[in-house]
């Protein structure tokens, strides 16, 4: 969605003056379910209490002057072939609601039934925000629906919260977009940290207690045995094997899980000698295909390629500021057993996506959006087609990298502590991975679906990701 400043607003009938849905926007809404919200999640650690209602008048100033941010999908007909977006005079509903917690297990309760659901499209606006106010700090969670917010927008959006809450007026030009600031130069080899004392917050503890810690940390990235009599397929995508309390998938169970992995600073990649020189953004991904590759290795689970999708900002130079889901979908390809420097293969292939000018979406995808057949149609065969090949063709997880965020959203005195992003992951895929930098630290966000992983197995795989890139790092970390 890409929509500036529209003075006249269209009607709820969908005549004209609003915007078509982009084939982005329209895909976003055809993956959105139940089972499944098509949100994204972004929350900031606050070093104390924000005022509700002065946090009340700030949210409202912005929707007054950021129209593409009470933006709201025009009502149609049923045989319509698309959607269309339409600025209303004023929000429909509002969209702050405030929580007390005490404990951080009522605060994840509290973000996990909150992030159940994606906001409903047809009520302005777009988003929720939940203020959720601790004894000694404040939790302020964003909800946005995908198809009117991508990351960097909903980075956006709290910056332009947090100004008018610090008494800002802030400019409404677009500025050009930043880089991310990464991490390149090699530092001295640390100690590496030990994974379970990276863990800083978790969903409610499992009755039974922590699960011992399996074998998959043992084993070196990209090695270790294969089950016996299976070969090694090359036209198979890798899938992450589902760990429930009964060893199998709870298919029927809708949702999703979420673990906040806190690193201690910003890992380095250590020095390649190939001619990519490999970012923080190559190490997370290097990092997320081996912790799959351990993770499946000690299942038992059949081999095969990984292919971890990559969203790159799309955003044309002058538009870094801009509302919208407007990044395309990389992937990089791996077999990690047939490549010896795992980080500097991801470093070539990120370099050529992130240099290329692909299109946002499949050729596939883009089809279906584009037919004139009824939304509601076209809604079905969709997810029909993933039911059906979405085993073989789907990415094996996904990876997005929002950067350094050197100037975080800040509410009056109050800087943020910790940062925290993940967006959805439909099945078959089953899990992302959210990573952000704020105040020289690094904040992942693993977040997974129910059918896939419980809350253990979620942050047993946190764990094993943590070991990944405290190996692929030399246990170093960069400022």
């Amino acid at each position: 969605m890409t929509i500036r400043a529209v003075d006249a607003p269209s009607g709820r009938d969908g005549r004209p003056g609003g915007r078509p849905f982009s084939v982005v926007d329209e895909l976003n809404c055809y993956f959105d379910s139940p089972a499944e919200p098509n949100n994204v999640q972004l929350e900031v650690w606050l070093p104390g209490h924000l005022g509700a209602d002065r946090l009340r008048a700030a949210v409202a100033a912005v929707l007054a002057d950021v129209p593409a941010a009470r933006a709201r999908r025009a009502a149609r007909p049923r045989w319509r072939a698309g959607y269309t977006w339409e600025i209303p005079p004023g929000a429909d509903a509002d969209p702050v609601s405030v929580i007390g917690w005490r404990t951080e297990a009522e605060l994840g309760a509290a973000r996990t039934r909150f992030l159940a659901a994606a906001p409903e499209l047809d009520l302005s606006p777009p988003f929720r925000l939940l203020l959720a106010q601790g004894p000694e700090r404040d939790s302020l969670i964003l909800n946005a629906h995908h198809a009117a917010f991508d990351g960097r927008s909903c980075v956006r959006l709290l910056r332009l919260i947090a100004a008018r809450y610090g008494g800002e007026v802030p400019n409404q030009e677009p500025v050009p977009a930043r880089k991310p600031v990464l991490a390149r130069k090699p530092v001295p080899a640390r100690k590496p940290v030990p994974a379970r004392e990276l863990v800083l917050a978790r969903e409610q503890a499992s009755p039974a207690g922590p699960r011992p810690q399996s074998r998959a940390s043992e084993l070196p990235a990209g090695s270790g045995p294969r089950p016996r009599g299976v070969s090694r397929p090359r036209w198979d995508t890798a899938r992450i094997a589902s760990q429930h309390g009964n060893g199998r998938a709870a298919r029927g169970t809708p949702g999703y899980g979420l673990t906040l992995l806190g690193w201690p600073g910003v890992p380095a990649a250590p020095p390649s000698r190939s001619e990519s020189r490999p970012t923080v953004n190559d190490l997370l991904i290097a990092a997320l295909i081996a912790s799959i590759t351990r993770w499946n290795t000690v299942r038992r689970r059949r081999p095969g390629r990984i292919r971890i999708s990559m969203p790159v900002d799309a955003r044309p130079a002058g538009h870094g500021d801009d509302l919208g889901n407007l990044s395309r979908l990389c992937t990089v390809t791996v077999d990690p057993c047939r490549v010896a420097d795992l980080t500097a293969a991801v470093a070539r292939q990120t370099r050529r996506a992130k240099s290329g000018h692909g299109p946002l979406v499949g050729p596939a995808q883009a089809a279906v959006a584009r037919t004139r057949l009824p939304a509601g149609v076209k809604r079905r065969l969709l997810r029909l087609a993933l039911r059906a090949v979405g085993r073989v063709r789907c990415d094996t997880s996904l990876l997005s990298n929002l950067g350094t965020i050197a100037e975080p959203p800040t509410f009056g005195t109050f800087t943020p502590t910790r940062m925290w992003f993940a967006t959805s992951a439909h099945m078959p895929r089953g899990l992302s991975v959210g990573a952000v930098t704020v105040g020289g630290r690094l904040n992942l966000c693993f977040r997974y679906r129910n059918a896939l992983l419980d809350a253990p197995a979620g942050r047993d795989f946190a764990t094993e990701y943590a070991a990944a890139l405290s190996a692929l790092a030399g246990g170093g970390t960069g400022r």
